[in-house]
């Protein structure tokens, strides 16, 4: 390959003064955001066992849900050891879901590819941390809503929080210098779409005479939108909301019935972080052509 013609497609100043160019660097430097994006799932897949039961998150070590015995830091590897136990406790036998290989495994590759995708469309670095809290809380909120029709705020709350310290500390991430106005940006961001379900959810109430969407998803768009900001939050309140039904009309189920709505939520966040440009560009082409 043409190494220079690689670096005036891919690079930009901070990509390219990281040596990302050069395969060796690449693979070293993605090898362990892997790796950390890995760690990361695997911290999911104790929140999303434990939060749904009120168990606490830090004072209990890792432990088989059958034979109750701690589970060893080597036996505690993500992804590398459910393959080496072929998904099985050491102790009991006892077989794990395989949602924990594929909730360590998406996370480590999704922290790549946000790195890879921000490096080549030439953004600001800042916004991988955004990106990465965002995969993290979608992903978790979207499991627990998944097998538990809940979205707590142990899961919605920190997600908020994130976004208010990140925007603190990268306010370049919303095209501003002051730390006060990316505040601002990062709280409307997620207000905006949140309010928008909100009053769907209030006017659904009243034609239905019951609740068709619960607070714990307007919350949690609410955190999606301020990690997001404010087109990607509309964006994921727009793919939830076809998706959802389109889920809906697929299984047979009636609109109003009750169904995940978080999953279509966070998947339409996941889908905003790498399509992103090529969104707001359709949608400009679109606007110009009217």
């Amino acid at each position: 390959m043409n190494w220079e013609m690689w670096y005036h497609w891919a690079g930009t100043d901070w990509f390219a003064r990281s040596g990302m160019i050069y395969p060796g660097v690449w693979s070293f430097i993605g090898f362990w955001v892997f790796a950390l994006g890995a760690c990361f799932g695997s911290f999911l897949n104790v929140c999303v066992w434990r939060i749904p039961r009120g168990e606490s998150l830090s004072q209990a070590a890792s432990h088989c849900t059958r034979c109750g015995i701690p589970i060893r830091w080597f036996d505690n590897l993500p992804v590398l050891s459910f393959l080496i136990l072929r998904g099985r406790c050491r102790h009991c036998g006892e077989r794990y879901s395989s949602a924990y290989f594929w909730g360590e495994l998406s996370c480590g590759c999704l922290f790549v590819l946000s790195m890879v995708k921000t490096g080549l469309m030439r953004q600001y670095p800042g916004l991988i941390l955004f990106q990465s809290a965002l995969i993290f809380f979608a992903l978790g909120g979207a499991r627990i809503d998944w097998r538990h029709r809940i979205i707590p705020d142990k899961m919605t709350v920190p997600a908020m929080v994130t976004a208010l310290l990140l925007s603190l500390a990268f306010p370049r991430a919303w095209g501003v210098g002051s730390h006060l106005a990316a505040l601002g940006i990062c709280v409307s961001s997620g207000a905006i779409p949140a309010a928008v379900l909100w009053l769907f959810a209030r006017a659904g109430k009243f034609v239905c005479r019951k609740e068709i969407v619960g607070m714990g998803d307007i919350k949690f768009l609410l955190g999606l939108g301020m990690l997001a900001g404010l087109p990607g939050g509309l964006f994921a309140l727009f793919f939830g909301a076809v998706a959802g039904c389109a889920a809906g009309l697929f299984t047979g189920r009636k609109w109003h019935d009750s169904i995940a709505f978080g999953p279509f939520l966070a998947a339409g966040a996941i889908v905003w972080i790498f399509a992103d440009t090529l969104l707001l560009n359709a949608y400009r082409n679109f606007c110009l052509t009217l």
